[in-house]
């Protein structure tokens, strides 16, 4: 009897210790539309402009930009009126892939550009590089990008619950298995 009770306390202190890490992981999940650095986004900070997050060249800068998912949203700022060229940036597969590209011709002043990317495998974020004319001849351009977008690393377990399940499935069948061996012994369990 006292067998059993042991038993039982060991299986429950089991129980209790795998489900102690399941609330605290849940809870920080980031939504899927919302990208890793979003929230500790920094500026950079640009002699030519005050309100400027990226340089493109010396009369034209991105002053703000979203993403959501497939798709850039980039306000830009020139000086004067000018040809942006946007291709898509960031991590691709091994293999041979076509990524997007477009021209758009900037007025003077701050115009919303709205830029279309491919969903890139694994979640590895995405980036779109732009450049003008001038920023070319000057050997440069801008790249706005989301970083990295982290993905679950349980995914190749079956997620989180997969995972867990297991732990679960095979935690149960060694107490079970050692509940069987202590039942069946008439004398206790014998040195091996």
């Amino acid at each position: 009897m006292r067998r059993t009770i042991a038993l039982v306390a060991v299986a429950i202190a089991i129980a209790m210790g795998m489900g102690v890490g399941l609330g605290p992981a849940a809870a920080q999940e980031q939504p899927a539309n919302q990208t890793a650095n979003e929230s500790d986004q920094v500026p950079v900070v640009d002699p030519e402009g005050e309100d400027a997050l990226r340089t493109i060249d010396n009369q034209t800068r991105v002053t703000d930009w979203s993403y959501s998912p497939g798709r850039f949203t980039l306000e830009i700022e020139a000086d004067e009126p000018t040809t942006v060229s946007l291709t898509e940036s960031g991590s691709f597969e091994e293999d041979a892939e076509s990524y997007n590209y477009a021209k758009h011709e900037l007025e003077e002043g701050t115009q919303t550009v709205t830029f279309m990317v491919a969903p890139r495998q694994g979640g590895k974020g995405a980036a779109v590089a732009i450049a003008t004319q001038q920023s070319l001849e000057n050997g440069g351009g801008a790249v706005v990008s989301t970083g990295t977008v982290q993905s679950n690393p349980f995914s190749n377990f079956g997620g989180t619950s997969g995972l867990f399940s297991g732990v679960a499935m095979t935690s149960g069948f060694a107490g079970l298995g050692a509940w069987y061996v202590v039942r069946s012994e008439n004398d206790g369990v014998v040195e091996a």
